[in-house]
């Protein structure tokens, strides 16, 4: 591993090596903000314990070594906010989601389980600002995107939240039942986190999908 790390210039100085056994317990040690594997009970062992966490699906991507950008896109409720009101979608018919959450568009969510990441990429966009302020020739590296099946009027709790927590994405998308792939497609984002598989059973192409396996869209 260290050699890898070497050759492709990598600044990374800390390694953990357990002989094959899952690295999620260490989590909290790493500080880490997401836990990825192709293991999906390591995974929700993970998620049981309270940690980020989440399934990469399979996929033939292909990087393009000349794209210099980062492209992060999130779901928006079980991902970067709780599931309280995926709760209410679907104990209820929509009508009654969305009156649920016009009633507290003046209220934020709580957080989800990677909402500590958007936050941690949202302040190396502010590093970002500054960087442009000083060099406007400097070139933005990190571009993050939600994209939810929210419309409005339940997208106001969506930039309540975002406000209340003092962050921001790029791009939000708020498709009201639109295939996400549509949008995916033009994105093209590096990686792409849903709490539901069938909005990972995507026709966008090469789009790297995670699955992360939180809450009640995850149950039964």
């Amino acid at each position: 591993p260290w050699s890898g790390i070497r050759n492709h210039g990598l600044d990374i100085t800390r390694a953990a090596f357990l002989e094959g056994k899952s690295p999620y317990p260490y989590i909290p040690a790493f500080n880490a903000s997401l836990f990825l594997s192709a293991n999906e009970n390591d995974v929700l062992q993970a998620i049981d314990y309270g940690h980020p966490a989440g399934t990469v699906l399979p996929s033939q991507v292909v990087d393009d070594e000349g794209d210099t950008e980062l492209r992060i896109a999130f779901d928006f409720d079980g991902v970067i906010a709780d599931d309280a009101s995926e709760k209410v979608y679907k104990s209820g018919s929509l009508e009654e989601f969305q009156e649920h959450e016009t009633s507290r568009s003046h209220i934020p969510h709580s957080p989800g389980p990677l909402a500590d990441l958007f936050r941690k990429l949202s302040h190396l966009q502010k590093l970002e600002d500054k960087a442009v302020e000083a060099n406007p020739s400097y070139q933005r590296v990190v571009r993050t995107g939600i994209v939810t099946a929210r419309n409005a009027p339940s997208h106001e709790r969506v930039i309540t939240t975002l406000e209340h927590w003092g962050v921001d994405a790029n791009e939000v998308f708020f498709l009201g039942g639109m295939k996400k792939d549509r949008i995916l497609s033009v994105l093209k984002p590096h990686m792409f986190f849903d709490d539901q598989r069938s909005h990972l059973e995507s026709e966008a192409g090469n789009v790297p999908m995670v699955h992360i396996p939180f809450g009640v869209a995850n149950m039964g």
